[in-house]
């Protein structure tokens, strides 16, 4: 056989090996990510209130650690300029893990501050592994077979996916309760609608995924969800509008401001008429008195906080007040951002603010020539509105962490060389994969939307 014949020959071997391990590492990756979301498993297997009191759950989560540490191992280079591009988030991991020095409870926050590395690793790995469209494919089919899911339990076993008591008819799905199937469903719907605009090859696919999160949405009745969602159709449109012209923008940009403006001027002078517009009463369904209980809790250890995730232990003293003087169970703070400063004081909370500013900066630059930027400016108002009623920040074994991370990530890569593209008035589809190959982008360079 001439020597160009076996050399073809090798190379399609190679190719078939190559591309086989991709499939493994990407189902391994979707499975880890369903797990992630948290759906179903906690259900069965935990107590609402004490997620970890299922000894299963526990030990289900060591290999998945397992699989990103090694993940983590073989992209080490790319991880690691990803990771100094964070600053603030790695200062705030450091705070995070050092805090079982002064924990209430040092075992819990030894243990949790190992699962929020792992979960916040697993999030740079996905920037480092994989270029913009497979990452936001892989989120994209790992939502839309949770939203099948939830759509089938809820036909087939409403018991388990409607709720009957606290809000009777509303949807929950998967989850404990109607407001995190909603607020997955509004994030959801956001990435999928991206998708339909930009991934024409899997069109009708995202267009389906889009009609299915919205339905669900509405199914949850959940009003911060529906807030979050349109927050997110928003994002897009304003992208398009933006790139109609200079005049366009700046008058874009000047309507954006005045309606801000507005809507916190009636936040001030007339929050009964926001909330009524919200289905809500002007406690937020009774998170402003946890609030003002947590404010007090904070002043008592303002610095460094309470260690990472001990504050809300059954037996946790400060923890009792705050659930006395609130007459129920409080489990969270429903504010990531006083979460935040619970468990790591307030010098925690000025990194995540830091990171979160940087972030948004970064998205902003990056949107002035490129949709992928506006992908990323979505990912921070829905993260902006949801961490302000729940707890979504610095959370351990949560897809939603994940998401933020890897698309912090992945926005601070695309900035490290300048990005070429055009600024037409209509969105243009992904690169061909093979184009994507050729330019080895894969958490290196900068993708072009052309």
């Amino acid at each position: 056989m001439p020597d160009s014949q076996t050399g073809l020959q090798d190379r399609q071997e190679r190719s078939l090996v190559e591309q086989g391990v991709l499939a493994i590492e990407l189902g391994l990756a979707f499975v880890c990510l369903v797990l992630f979301s948290e759906g179903l498993l906690p259900r069965l297997f935990a107590h609402e209130h004490d997620p970890e009191s299922s000894a299963f759950l526990r030990l289900l989560w060591l290999p998945v650690y397992v699989l990103v540490l090694a993940g983590c191992a073989s992209r080490i280079v790319t991880l690691f300029a990803a990771a100094v591009r964070l600053p603030f988030l790695i200062a705030l991991l450091a705070l995070a893990a050092a805090s079982f020095t002064w924990s209430l409870d040092p075992a819990v926050t030894e243990r949790r501050a190992v699962a929020v590395i792992a979960t916040t690793l697993a999030g740079l790995y996905l920037a480092a592994r994989y270029d913009w469209r497979t990452l936001l494919r892989l989120l994209g089919a790992v939502w839309l077979f949770m939203a099948i899911v939830s759509l089938v339990a809820g036909l087939v076993a409403p018991g388990f996916a409607i709720m009957t008591e606290v809000h009777p008819g509303a949807w929950r799905g998967l989850w404990w309760e109607k407001n995190s199937l909603g607020g997955h469903m509004a994030r959801a719907g956001f990435l999928c609608a991206f998708l339909l605009v930009l991934d024409r090859p899997w069109r009708l696919i995202w267009g389906v995924a889009v009609l299915l999160c919205t339905a669900l949405v509405l199914l949850s009745s959940s009003k911060t969800a529906l807030l979050g969602l349109l927050v997110g159709f928003g994002v897009l449109v304003a992208g398009a509008w933006s790139r109609r012209g200079v005049v366009t923008t700046l008058s874009g940009l000047w309507v954006g401001v005045m309606l801000i403006s507005g809507f916190a001027a009636l936040l001030v002078f007339a929050p009964e008429l926001v909330f009524g517009l919200l289905g809500r009463d002007a406690t937020l369904t009774g998170r402003t008195d946890i609030w003002a209980a947590l404010i007090d809790a904070i002043g008592d250890r303002p610095l460094l906080g309470y260690g990472y995730g001990a504050f809300w232990q059954l037996d946790s003293m400060p923890a009792y007040r705050v659930r006395a003087a609130t007459e129920w169970l409080v489990p969270t703070a429903h504010n990531g951002w006083l979460e935040t400063a619970l468990a790591v004081g307030l010098v925690g909370l000025c990194l995540l603010l830091a990171s979160f500013i940087l972030f948004v900066a970064r998205a902003a630059w990056l949107a002035i020539h490129n949709w992928l930027g506006v992908f990323a400016l979505g990912v921070t108002a829905q993260f902006l509105l949801f961490s302000l009623s729940e707890s979504i920040a610095l959370q351990q074994n949560t897809i939603v962490w994940v998401t933020y991370v890897a698309v912090a990530a992945k926005t601070a890569l695309s900035l490290r060389q300048p990005v070429h593209a055009p600024t037409g008035s209509a969105p243009r589809p992904f690169p061909a994969a093979a184009e994507l190959q050729r330019r080895r982008v894969s958490g290196v360079r900068p993708m072009r939307v052309h």
